[in-house]
């Protein structure tokens, strides 16, 4: 999804929540990229907004346009930590002991590091292809065999 259609979402999504329920999902994310020792219990945010934990809880699991509306917020936050992310990269490969892993992962971030995977067949006659014919017989086995 492009930025303007995330961004329309968004709005569609806020629309269709309320302020409330929009207020709930921010300090739900707020809590889960705080650090640990600064976060609000899921009570404190239920006070906060004035509704019972355990419909925040139904929200959180059940309510699809309210999961998403989280999932939106949190990428949000994830945007704005990328000079950070980097910035961290940038220490593991530039360190006294640079990690095989940063520089794996600043290559392939970059396009200059790319997988390559081979499929090879295998067959049931030492890897030359099969025939129609013997196709045919092999489904043919199969088949009486998912009968019994």
């Amino acid at each position: 999804m492009g930025r303007a259609a995330t961004k329309k979402r968004k709005k569609a999504l806020e629309a269709k929540l309320g302020a409330k329920k929009c207020q709930t999902a921010l300090l739900l994310v707020e809590r889960e990229i705080s650090p640990y020792k600064e976060r609000m219990t899921f009570d404190e945010i239920a006070k906060e907004v004035g509704f019972h934990r355990k419909t925040i809880w139904e929200w959180r699991t059940q309510d699809d346009d309210f999961i998403e509306y989280v999932n939106l917020l949190s990428d949000d936050f994830l945007k704005s930590k990328r000079p950070e992310v980097y910035s961290a990269l940038m220490k593991l490969i530039s360190g006294e002991q640079p990690s095989v892993k940063g520089i794996d992962l600043f290559f392939k971030r970059w396009g200059l590091l790319t997988e390559k995977q081979e499929i090879t067949q295998i067959t049931n006659n030492g890897g030359a292809n099969q025939s129609n014919e013997e196709i045919a017989k092999s489904n043919d086995e199969i088949d009486e065999l998912l009968k019994e």
